[in-house]
């Protein structure tokens, strides 16, 4: 147990002077040294000079190649204008639903649309209370929950994030004190975890992403800096660790304590998953789960999803 408080164009044709000119005659001026072609390389035949007074000859003898470019467009294709500035897709593919503007610069408004449509019913609820270095619970959030979220949207997945887990806490010396089951260094990564949810409040489609990154990494502990530069890099390490280490990261873990220790019925193992409320107990259906609970518009996986998830 640990303790802590807290804290174009490639070249030219060659029309092949030697063997065209008659023997004897000869040119007003010398033929430029030009590599012979391959012995298998086809010469290209001599066309007659265009007539201008039918049309129909002039399209005999421009290559069909360059009468396409004479045409206005083809039908159902965009042609890239050079003059104009192409928007670029740089949002995360999770973000691509956010706004109109990032669906249609990414492409996907169609895909998008099903997402924006005006309906009642409320998103599934699942609340997940986990701690840092539980293996079952990195497994499940990075393995099931995540991969279910992207999927289905946040108008379908409502999830509540609680890392505290199996750990305890005590009242010493006007702070709170936290005993995590994995140790002290459990205890900082929830704190910091927990002032990711909370820095990122009014934006889980961030918060998430970043815990995500974190718990699927080999190398947990010093994962926040690489993250944070994926998913947030105008969001600094100093800014999280001094939530973390201060006042503010000690009344978030209190509040996450509070949370998970007045459970009813009481949590008996991590990751502790209640959808609607109820206890989940097999984790590897959530999928399932969730498209059978939601009373809206099925989104496209639900639809498909007459299988088992797991096989």
């Amino acid at each position: 147990m640990g303790k802590a408080g807290g804290g174009a164009g490639a070249g030219q044709s060659v029309l092949g002077w030697a063997g065209r000119l008659k023997a004897g005659a000869r040119s007003p001026s010398p033929p430029p040294r030009l590599p012979l072609p391959l012995p298998d390389a086809p010469f290209l035949p001599l066309r007659r000079p265009p007539q201008p007074s039918t049309m129909a000859s002039v399209a005999a003898w421009v290559p069909a190649a360059f009468l396409l470019l004479l045409l206005p467009g083809v039908p159902g294709k965009s042609l890239p204008n050079p003059g104009a500035a192409q928007p670029v897709c740089t949002q995360a593919v999770y973000d691509w639903c956010s706004s109109w503007e990032a669906a249609n610069t990414c492409e996907v408004t169609k895909r998008c649309s099903a997402r924006w449509r005006n309906t009642d019913s409320k998103p599934v609820s699942v609340e997940v209370y986990y701690e840092t270095l539980c293996p079952g619970c990195r497994s499940f959030v990075v393995m099931d929950l995540f991969p279910v979220w992207i999927l289905v949207g946040d108008s379908v997945l409502n999830v509540t994030l609680v890392p505290f887990g199996n750990a305890k806490e005590s009242y010493e010396n006007g702070t709170w004190q936290f005993d995590c089951q994995h140790g002290e260094l459990e205890c900082k990564l929830n704190i910091v975890q927990a002032c990711l949810l909370d820095i990122f409040e009014n934006k889980f489609s961030t918060a998430f992403p970043l815990i995500n990154c974190m718990l699927s990494s080999s190398d947990i502990e010093d994962s926040l800096e690489p993250c944070l530069k994926i998913y947030s890099p105008k969001t600094s390490v100093d800014e999280v660790m001094k939530c973390a280490n201060g006042p503010q990261g000690n009344k978030l873990m209190h509040q996450n304590a509070q949370k998970t220790l007045n459970l009813s019925p009481p949590h008996k193992y991590t990751p502790w998953v209640l959808l609607e409320k109820k206890l989940l107990e097999d984790m590897e259906q959530l999928l399932n789960y969730v498209c059978e609970t939601y009373q809206g518009p099925l989104p496209a996986v639900c639809q498909r999803n007459s299988f088992n998830f797991t096989e």
